[in-house]
């Protein structure tokens, strides 16, 4: 019952955070308080989950009766092609014409799309103002309800509608995050006595309704009075196009709260602190060396990855929330993520869960994650910025289960701070800040692997529990879920935990896993159900997988008879030269020396891998077991990269990565046993041994 009382402790410490949870340090708090529900082990007793769950409904309380500013606020992209749209028909006459004086001047009418971004081909906003994943969990009387307002870019500013597929243009001279977009806020009581401070243009209600154009050319302020209360004020922002996303230095915009309101906030943050650590302490004993060396490699990977972040000037993953790439996977998973979460938050539940596709044509899994995130963390990136440095962690126990600590340090330091080539934090980085599903698909596969390995007797495990079993096995499918190319690997995996554990005679543990891997169904089930065909995955294998074994043996024939110069041989060719002949990611143009250098070592892990696969074959299948599992889940996450569409080095990132951690353990357990035989070999150990 420990994964029970765990389950519910995390929905405890949610609930006692308070969703949507917008700040980095709440974000952070929770990870750490999952790494100490992960790394402990539960208190005995049901009551002290009463306890937490009391506990967690005084911090609910208290923090209902806080003052809070609770302006509302309406938002949307300021885009405007013709006459009589939704921004002019509901925009105060007066704003509308100065706004759209001054978007005419950036984007003339007259230019072609060509000459200034595809913004025209996407079309205008739909409504007056657009919905936010903020206003999930808190009715909203516009777009969401704000108690801080501070900005200096679109992404600090987090406005979701950058993200919807209607924006999703990638060519001409407009960058995304140029995007000009407008804000209303219309003050409330809670906000008198506290100052608004901004640069540029703003609209401020009057007594008799109509509006007063401030103009600050420098950031100034100005209070809000008893007055105000009730009144709006409108500000939108135009930056110059091409900017990046660095901070415009002509955008300002920040509410700074009354006393009344800042001892609020400090308050609510100490009952928010409070109340997970109480959940924490009456839920479970932390296993102190585990949850420490854990913390360690996390706040460790999360420093790393937002000093990499930083230094390249991307903020896709953390509290900002700026423009996908346009034209780019992350845009299509973020953009169908919030339609999603949205549905969700309305109670269509059904509809939310169709994903947007009737039958997945894309990748389908990252969506789900992303509507999760939004459902929990608004309209961030935070998930994937917590998630991100567990990575570290996972590879850190895989190499741990086979060599012990030392070299786990060794290779997870060398993980972490590998610049270029494969087994790289900062290549899952990079993916990642691009929106990509990979560095979360292979986490999930790291970790089933991890726990069937800590779970099978066969393979070196000593701790058999059923329900980590199955959590194992529903792990390894949801990386195949985000990652459908993990599909041989997850499968092989799944089949060979079935066997041994089938060979100990442990009919349990083959249930426990088929339970886990059972949640693969959901994919054909979903295409029946929403669509009426049945598909195992998605209905876009024409497309994803061009090349068939055919292909290869119509190659090898012609090969055979001397034909170097057919079609066969051409496309195979290509295909496995873009395979084996890539050097895989880089930060710099400067270090590809380093990373062909570092391919050449990936190749010889290959061919290390297909060797302990070979072995442990010809010893009939009794010797090596553990790592030929490893091996063999390595050499099957390549197989699709025979056939994929694109060779491109992210569809082979586990692949190779999984192959440099058989060479790593191949080579400790090589010298250990070297070591070993040179200290036997020393005459005094001879005599001491009986040798």
């Amino acid at each position: 019952m420990s994964v029970v009382k765990k389950t519910v402790a995390g929905a405890l410490l949610i609930l006692a955070t308070g969703v949507p949870v917008l700040e980095t340090w709440e974000a952070l708090l929770l990870a750490m308080s999952a790494l100490a529900l992960v790394f402990s082990t539960c208190k005995p007793g049901w009551r002290r989950i009463g306890a937490a769950t009391g506990v967690v409904i005084a911090v609910i309380a208290l923090k209902a009766v806080l003052p809070r500013a609770d302006i509302a606020e309406a938002h949307n992209a300021f885009l405007v092609i013709n006459d009589g749209e939704p921004l002019e028909r509901g925009l105060p006459p007066e704003i509308f014409r100065s706004w759209k004086a001054q978007f005419d001047a950036l984007y003339p009418p007259a230019a072609q799309p060509s000459d200034v971004g595809h913004w025209r081909h996407a079309g205008v906003p739909p409504a007056l103002f657009t919905q936010s994943a903020d206003a999930i969990w808190r009715t909203p009387k516009y777009t969401r309800q704000v108690d801080a307002i501070d900005f200096q870019t679109l992404g600090e500013f987090r406005g979701g509608f950058a993200n919807e597929a209607q924006y999703n243009w990638w060519t001409g001279a407009l960058r995304r995050e140029s995007m000009p977009f407008y804000v209303m806020y219309e003050l409330s009581p809670a906000s008198v006595g506290s100052t608004l401070e901004w640069k540029g243009q703003l609209f401020w209600q009057r007594p008799d309704g109509r509006f007063d154009e401030v103009v600050h050319p420098t950031v100034a302020s100005r209070e809000i009075a008893a007055q105000d209360a009730g009144r709006r004020v409108y500000a939108a922002f135009f930056s110059t196009p091409g900017s990046v996303l660095t901070r415009d230095e002509d955008l300002y915009f920040r509410l700074r709260p009354s006393l009344r309101l800042r001892l609020s906030a400090w308050t609510e943050n100490m009952l928010t602190l409070a109340g997970i650590v109480s959940i924490v302490w009456l839920v479970v004993t932390p296993r102190w060396p585990s949850f420490v060396r854990a913390l360690a490699i996390f706040v460790g990977g999360y420093t790393y990855m937002m000093a990499f972040i930083w230094i390249s000037l991307g903020k896709y993953i953390g509290k900002t929330y700026p423009p996908q790439g346009g034209g780019d996977d992350g845009l299509v998973h973020d953009g169908y993520g919030r339609v999603m979460a949205v549905l969700a938050s309305r109670g269509h539940l059904v509809d939310a869960l169709k994903g947007v596709e009737p039958v997945y044509w894309f990748t389908p899994g990252t969506r789900y994650v992303r509507m999760v995130e939004k459902l929990v963390f608004g309209d961030t990136n935070l998930l994937f910025a917590i998630a991100l440095p567990c990575l570290p962690i996972a590879v850190f126990y895989l190499v741990r289960h086979f060599v012990g600590n030392r070299w786990a340090w060794v290779v997870t330091a060398a993980c972490c701070l590998a610049p270029a080539g494969n087994l790289s934090f900062l290549n899952y980085i990079s993916n990642a800040k691009l929106g990509y599903g990979e560095a979360l698909g292979a986490e999930f596969f790291l970790v089933g692997l991890v726990l069937l390995l800590r779970t099978q007797p066969a393979w070196g495990g000593t701790e058999r529990n059923l329900p980590v079993v199955a959590l194992a096995g529903a792990s390894l499918v949801a990386s195949m879920f985000i990652r459908p190319n993990f599909a041989f690997a997850v499968v092989w995996v799944g089949a060979a935990y079935a066997w041994a554990s089938w060979r100990r005679h442990d009919a349990a543990a083959v249930f426990a896993v088929a339970l886990g891997l059972a949640t693969a169904l959901w994919l054909p089930f979903h295409n029946w159900f929403y669509a009426g065909e049945l598909y195992l995955m998605s209905g876009s294998r024409a497309i994803a997988v061009p090349l068939g074994p055919s292909d290869y043996l119509v190659a090898v024939r012609d090969l055979s008879q001397g034909r170097l110069d057919t079609a066969a041989v051409a496309v195979t060719s290509r295909q496995l030269h873009g395979w084996l002949l890539n050097p895989g990611f880089v930060i710099r143009e400067t270090l590809l020396p380093l990373a062909w250098a570092l391919h050449v070592v990936a190749l010889a892990a290959f061919a290390i891998a297909c060797w302990v696969v070979l072995r442990w074959v010809t010893d009939g299948f009794e010797r090596g077991t553990d790592l030929a599992i490893v091996a063999m889940a390595s050499i099957c996450a390549h197989v699709p990269m025979l056939f994929l569409f694109s060779t491109h080095f992210r569809y082979a990132m586990l692949a190779w990565d999984l192959n440099l951690i058989v060479l790593a353990v191949w080579t400790a357990r090589a010298w250990r046993a070297r070591a070993e035989r040179r200290w036997v070999s020393i005459p005094g150990v001879q005599a001491a041994t009986g040798s």
